[in-house]
């Protein structure tokens, strides 16, 4: 908290009208740099102020995470942006094929990530530097890093803060690689938002709007922090990017998608138990009914869209499915390199089957949760994702053998 000097974060101010001191909190943060790039991001922010005024639940740390986080996005923004100034050349690499993840949440996409993020003939977006933007340094000098060290202890707080449930819904490590929400967070356009509070006017605009600007920002961003590796291949990952596909694919036209799919019947109670989880750090009681019918509908035109913009791209996009993932992990690795013409070399090989080998599922405990607290059935589910699971069936096929 010392970063940000005297600042009073439990302010009975309206959010609203705390903008400039939002701003100039960051500024003086980053030593009076006040470069804050394309005002595009300001539509995003006023109306996630507006929601924050008028629909969230927050509890007294909720409310002083929330302020601490809109600040901590704003101050990022600015260092990027000081990066970019320091480094232009880097916004002339070319980010050529990169390999996104992508589909439902829940889907076996983090155990894919991480697996495929082992291997030392790709790069990846760290942790650390999703949280610190820069040019990457060497390996050996991540451990000293200041920035390495205040992700280490960020996530320590988070974890401790959800009381290790958190951890064995979704682990993560400063040094492991990362989804691109918090990158997509500098432009105050990501998901992130809704899951952690009520802000139903901030969806809305969300859900209805083309982000091209934050992903022509993400793109800047990982020229940015390969710069110091900028023939490697990229490995990205984030559910979420199924809900800006159009937006993704302006940002990168040749990108080659791993979409992942499982039973959204067995994916949104999982999900809603973590929003839920997410939520508490926020909001007083979260409303797990109406997490429920909100996330359903949301997923729902996720998959919609993807389904209308993978039309005539099919060689851009590659199918992985939860029970095939998890019967031969690096046997459906091999095929989607295979598709995406990504050499598998022996000692990249050997690189994932030690991951493999040290990295076991559960080890960090087990998320447990009551399919009866999403409140609705499978049958109600699939007829909500009729279109999905008419267009890719194998998604129902362990059920199927099971009935």
């Amino acid at each position: 908290m010392s970063l940000f000097g005297h600042w009073n974060p439990f302010s009975r101010q309206p959010w609203a009208s705390r903008e400039q001191e939002f701003h100039e909190i960051a500024v003086r943060a980053v030593d009076g740099y006040d470069d804050f790039g394309d005002p595009s991001y300001l539509e995003g922010l006023q109306r996630l102020l507006y929601s924050y005024d008028h629909e969230a639940r927050f509890h007294r740390r909720g409310k002083m995470v929330a302020a601490y986080q809109t600040v901590g996005l704003l101050a990022s923004r600015l260092r990027t942006h000081r990066w970019f100034e320091m480094r232009p050349d880097s916004a002339d690499i070319e980010i050529e094929r990169p390999i996104i993840i992508t589909g439902m949440v829940r889907t076996g996409s983090t155990a894919l990530h991480y697996l495929m993020g082992a291997n030392p003939d790709m790069q990846c977006l760290q942790y650390w530097l999703a949280l610190h933007p820069q040019p990457r340094p060497p390996r050996a000098n991540w451990e000293t890093a200041t920035d390495f060290q205040h992700a280490r202890i960020e996530l320590d707080m988070m974890y401790r803060a959800g009381k290790n449930m958190l951890e064995a819904i979704h682990h993560m490590t400063p040094e492991g690689p990362d989804e691109s929400g918090r990158i997509l967070g500098l432009g105050f356009s990501d998901d992130r938002f809704e899951v952690v509070s009520t802000v139903p006017t901030y969806s809305e605009w969300y859900a209805n709007t083309v982000h091209r600007e934050t992903y022509a920002l993400h793109k800047r961003t990982m020229q940015l922090i390969g710069s110091y590796d900028p023939e490697t291949r990229w490995l990205l990952k984030y559910p979420v990017h199924l809900r800006n596909l159009d937006a993704l694919l302006e940002a990168y036209p040749d990108a080659c998608i791993i979409w992942t799919h499982r039973d959204p019947a067995d994916v949104l109670p999982s999900y809603v138990s973590l929003c839920a989880h997410f939520r508490s750090l926020f909001e007083k009681t979260p409303d797990r009914p109406r997490i429920a019918i909100e996330q359903k509908e949301t997923w729902a035109r996720a998959v919609e869209l993807g389904m209308e913009l993978r039309r005539g791209r099919e060689h851009q996009f590659h199918d992985i499915y939860f029970d095939d993932f998890m019967a031969d992990p690096i046997g459906e690795v091999a095929k989607a390199y295979q598709h995406f013409g990504q050499p598998f070399s022996d000692h990249a090989k050997a690189a994932l089957t030690k991951w493999r080998e040290t990295h076991k599922p559960r080890q960090f405990g087990t998320h447990n949760y009551e399919r009866d607290d999403f409140g609705q059935s499978a049958t109600q589910v699939h007829e909500r994702y009729a279109s999905y699971l008419e267009q890719f069936p194998k998604v129902l096929d362990r059920r199927r053998r099971a009935a």
